[in-house]
């Protein structure tokens, strides 16, 4: 991850303007705004102060080299979204997920996919351990309704009712699961997301929103759960590739 990422990252989830940032750390906010567009670049101290006055901790380990990450990200990046679920997926899984996907395409309600099904249509490396798509909506309570009168199902589950990093689960009657998430770590949830979001063909006419891998790395490392953390490395190699 560049230096550049870490600024933005590090501004956004703590939920501050670059103006309001330039205020708590004392700095300019031409200087924040040079540090984000890569046209300037903080030392290590700076970049310190900058992420404590976001309220934040810089964390710095060294860890063994490891391209074999790097390697799988470039085999990604060279196929078609859809190549690279069904490089990731088994076949059935696939199936489920790409009809997940399509559903999604269609809501009245607008959406963003996230997750692991939102970071292997982005060209992660990593497989999406049982297909569900994870999302966001414009109008969460809104989206429950629309999921409901459609005949989705939903699954009662204890993530569902979290007062953070909520997952609400619910089953499309051919197949296939799609998991609406509020409250998550990281973020502002939708109207965040959205200024990053990149729209992918999922073939069928249809297309979705995913958010933009840095987002997703953000959201991994703010997550409570291993899992997603685990995510967390092959994220940082697709960012690097595509940076």
């Amino acid at each position: 991850m560049k230096t550049q990422d870490l600024v933005r990252i590090a501004r956004e989830r703590a939920g501050l303007t670059q103006a309001q940032l330039a205020t708590r750390s004392g700095r300019p906010r031409e200087t924040i705004a040079r540090w984000e567009t890569g046209r300037q670049e903080p030392s290590l101290s700076a970049l310190r102060e900058l992420v404590d006055a976001a309220g934040l901790e810089l964390v710095i380990r060294l860890a063994e080299a490891d391209d074999s990450l790097r390697d799988r990200v470039r085999e990604q990046l060279d196929r078609l979204p859809l190549q690279r679920l069904a490089a990731l997926l088994p076949a059935d899984v696939n199936r489920d997920t790409l009809h997940a996907l399509r559903w999604l395409a269609g809501a009245e309600i607008p959406t963003i996919v996230i997750g692991p099904v939102g970071a292997a249509l982005q060209g992660g490396p990593q497989r999406p351990a049982e297909g569900q798509v994870e999302f966001v909506a414009a109008d969460p309570t809104a989206m429950e309704s629309h999921l409901a009168a459609a005949g989705l199902v939903p699954v009662d589950v204890e993530s569902r009712w979290r007062d953070s990093d909520a997952r609400a689960p619910w089953s499309l009657p051919r197949g296939g699961t799609l998991v609406l998430a509020a409250r998550i770590p990281g973020t502002r949830d939708f109207p965040d997301l959205r200024r990053g979001a990149q729209w992918i063909d999922i073939g069928q006419d249809r297309r979705v929103r995913v958010a933009h891998p840095r987002d997703l790395l953000r959201m991994a490392e703010a997550s409570p759960s291993d899992s997603e953390r685990a995510r967390v490395p092959g994220l940082r190699a697709l960012l690097g590739e595509i940076s």
